[in-house]
């Protein structure tokens, strides 16, 4: 092997760091809450893991489909396929069906890790369906099948298995949600996210002796990254669900110094009553992304984790990473303020410009798509010759940007997610921004309805902070004076918390969701069979 890859910069991790804590699980399901694990145990539970899966049959570069609602399943079995030369295919644990039947057969997977509930309940009837799975490993007990994920991470051969691993190599195949179709595999090699683990911790000065927090959920690509950079780096990894009753406390007690947040998880955790009297001080930096933050958001969130925070854009695509808002350029207040809503510039390791609809770079005070190139950005989508984002070295995002006179870029939105409303282009995430400062607003999402007049009209769908009380009249209503009046809401419902679509239990908002709600809803009500969701 003549260059360093995934399974090799962990191993180092635990060379050095052999007996500091490396994984504490906080999920609580198959495994005690708080089960941990030194870098010592944890290295040689992963060699013992890859090297009964090598035993098995499976050979260098097969997939290896994962789906697990717990952070031990998850961290063993990606450090142990990395090093065993096989790439991890991560599933949605709410994932059912054809949609599982899917994902398995486009990674043509020949081994599918699981916790046992979800193969017992929704894998087991699908078995036919999967020809090409030919070994099922069950986490947690009673095991139905021959191999036991406890057992096999707890007993056999725990030196480093014997398989020349290559950077080239595919390590993880990510899929992402699509605006509309099927779910897109990115692959990503060893080289993509050392890479990028090499940025992170350059950018934003990751101690191996931080505690970091990781509520992502694990199946996405910032569940599944950020693991392989915090335990390359040598940093104690704390996982849990977002559940804010459940992480304040870990926070406190643990001593987290470091951790991210989605605009929605930020907004629930600050928001929640627990926040006033939970001790934040250990925080050293914390950063946003999986979606736009408002700067009154973000300047509420500093009021409570502090001002070093990082803004950042990055994607599957890229790795996680792209751009860089660094502490040093923005302020809550002052004149650096204003570019608070902000993701930054090129971070180290990666470029970024900004076209216009003809391909040429636009320079400040222009707008258009942003592309982003690097060694970190991926090559491609999984058998989608057909697909045209990435060119030319570059990954181009359909994300519309904003550059200032200083080459700060500013996400205005996703070009899908633009509503054209009689002939006239709206972005919801200024709407959005807007109506996030609304006192009583606890999280919010816009987008575009059927409307017979305008083709689409800009709803609001907001849920409203503890003790509350307000209605979508009077919300249009303070918007009157904050925003143009066809950037105003035609119509705001009001919903409680679980009727609001978010990912990983409270990740972020999925605006795609409530776009089809709301099409279905205005198809039957065009059909005389009206099937209201939502409160006007």
């Amino acid at each position: 092997m003549g260059s360093l890859v995934v399974g090799q910069a962990f191993a180092r991790a635990a060379a050095n760091y052999a007996d500091k804590l490396a994984l504490k699980d906080m999920y609580g399901k198959y495994f005690p809450e708080g089960t941990s694990f030194t870098y010592r145990e944890l290295d040689a539970a992963t060699n013992r893991l890859a090297n009964h899966l090598l035993e098995l049959g499976l050979r260098r570069g097969d997939r290896v489909s994962l789906q697990t609602g717990t952070g031990t399943g998850h961290v063993v079995s990606l450090l142990a396929l990395a090093k065993a030369g096989l790439a991890t295919a991560p599933i949605d644990r709410t994932y059912v069906g054809d949609e599982i039947v899917y994902q398995v057969n486009d990674a043509g997977s020949r081994a599918y890790i699981l916790d046992v509930d979800i193969y017992r309940d929704k894998v087991l009837p699908l078995k036919e369906q999967l020809p090409g799975v030919e070994f099922y490993i069950c986490i947690g007990e009673d095991s139905p099948g021959p191999w036991s994920f406890e057992t096999l991470i707890a007993q056999g051969d725990d030196e480093y298995p014997a398989v020349d691993v290559e950077e080239s190599d595919v390590i993880t195949l990510i899929y992402t949600s699509g605006t509309t179709g099927r779910p897109k595999g990115v692959p990503l090699t060893h080289r993509n996210w050392l890479a990028s683990a090499s940025a992170w911790v350059t950018e934003l000065g990751i101690s191996p002796y931080w505690n970091w927090l990781l509520m992502m959920p694990v199946h996405t690509s910032g569940g599944t990254g950020l693991s392989i950079v915090a335990t390359s780096r040598g940093c104690s990894l704390i996982m849990s669900n977002p559940d804010p009753a459940k992480v304040l406390p870990i926070i406190e007690k643990e001593k987290i110094n470091f951790s991210q947040f989605s605009p929605t998880l930020l907004a629930n955790i600050i928001h929640h009553p627990l926040a006033k009297t939970t001790d934040l001080s250990s925080f050293k930096r914390w950063f946003t992304s999986a979606a736009p933050i408002s700067a009154a958001l973000l300047a509420e969130g500093a009021s409570y984790l502090g001002e070093k925070f990082t803004q950042l854009y990055g994607t599957t695509e890229t790795g996680l990473l792209g751009t860089v808002l660094r502490p040093e350029e923005v302020s809550v207040n002052g004149p650096t303020a204003a570019r608070l809503p902000s993701v930054g510039r090129a971070c180290w390791g990666y470029m970024a410009k900004v076209v216009d609809e003809d391909g040429n770079e636009v320079g400040p005070g222009g707008s258009g798509e942003l592309a982003i190139g690097g060694p970190g950005v991926g090559t491609g989508y999984w058998n989608k010759p057909e697909a045209t984002d990435f060119r030319d070295g570059w990954w181009y995002s359909g994300d519309i940007v904003r550059v200032d006179e200083d080459g700060f870029l500013y996400v205005i939105d996703r070009k899908k997610d633009m509503i054209l409303s009689g002939g006239t282009n709206i972005y919801p995430r200024e709407v959005e921004d807007v109506l996030s400062a609304h006192p009583a607003i606890h999280i919010v999402a816009v987008v575009g309805v059927p409307d017979d007049k305008w083709g689409e009209s800009v709803k609001a769908v907001v849920v409203l902070r503890d003790g509350e009380q307000v209605t979508g009249e009077d919300i249009i209503e303070w918007c009157k004076d904050k925003m143009a009046s066809y950037k105003k809401p035609k119509s705001v419902d009001v919903v409680p918390l679980e009727e609001m679509p978010l990912m990983g239990g409270g990740y972020k908002v999925l605006r795609r969701e409530l776009r089809d709600r709301y099409r279905k809803q205005y198809e039957q009500e065009k059909q005389g069979k009206v099937e209201s969701w939502g409160a006007v």
